[in-house]
């Protein structure tokens, strides 16, 4: 472990790791669950009810398969709209509890932190910008009144893998740990990631020298995923306060 080059940067995943996936689907479920009531004539509450139905096994297609399941014709379109709403509406999302006490030490110590996250860009967005507003209400008192800044004052960069063109960049794809490194000008032997789910967020091991470190969330999506390849985290921690002892 001496031979270790010292941790210059802090990379998280997003959804399980900073803030709650199954928060943010709850809270679009039934918002969408009231948008369809008009379009179909059912009520909210027995529409919400169906979606976490279809997506015991799986959130794919799952208004599609709403529609299905109600035997109406719908058209490509009508499902769009349905999607978009779901990834724009205002939800009242927050960063989990530990969240700010770890940035905000490792700011203190120097430490840079950033984000590496797989997903629609424009959903993913929209959730860090209402958990950092959400933060920011939170701690304003803490930070002498002063109105804490957008995620760049928190995150030295965040990456949507996606953006680089669409899901085959997604993780186990290396392509945005070499991206970050390089916005950074860091090695990544000088970086460690946190993340939750096994089938992907530990791989990057296997293809550079990023230390990882696996958080397991209440309510976590991915918590019982086998591990790819069968390559395993660095690091368990049960807090992300735990990782300013890793460093």
């Amino acid at each position: 472990m001496s031979k270790e080059k010292k941790i210059k940067a802090v990379i998280f995943d997003l959804d399980d790791t900073l803030l709650s996936e199954y928060e943010f689907v709850v809270s679009g479920y039934k918002y969408v669950s009231v948008f369809l009531s008009r379009m179909i004539g059912v009520s909210a509450e027995e529409i919400n009810e169906r979606l976490w139905e279809l997506s015991k096994d799986t959130y794919a297609n799952a208004f599609n398969r709403l529609f299905d399941s109600y035997g109406i014709a719908y058209t490509k379109n009508e499902v769009i709209s349905l999607v978009d709403a779901y990834r724009n509406h205002p939800a009242n999302l927050t960063f989990y509890p530990d969240v700010y006490p770890t940035l905000n030490a490792l700011k203190e110590k120097g430490i840079l932190t950033d984000i590496i996250s797989d997903g629609d860009p424009q959903r993913q967005w929209n959730k860090i910008n209402f958990a950092v507003a959400a933060m920011q209400s939170d701690n304003r008192s803490e930070n002498d009144g002063q109105e804490l800044a957008s995620p760049d004052k928190w995150f030295d960069a965040i990456i949507l893998n996606d953006e680089f063109g669409g899901e085959r960049f997604r993780k186990p794809n290396p392509h945005g740990f070499k991206v970050i490194a390089g916005k950074l000008g860091i090695d990544p032997s000088e970086m460690i990631y946190v993340g939750d789910n096994p089938a992907k967020d530990f791989h990057i091991s296997a293809d550079l020298p990023v230390r990882t470190a696996r958080i397991i969330r209440e309510h976590g999506i991915y918590n019982d995923k086998e591990y790819l390849d069968g390559i395993k985290e660095t690091y368990g921690i049960t807090a992300l306060t735990d990782i300013l002892d890793i460093i």
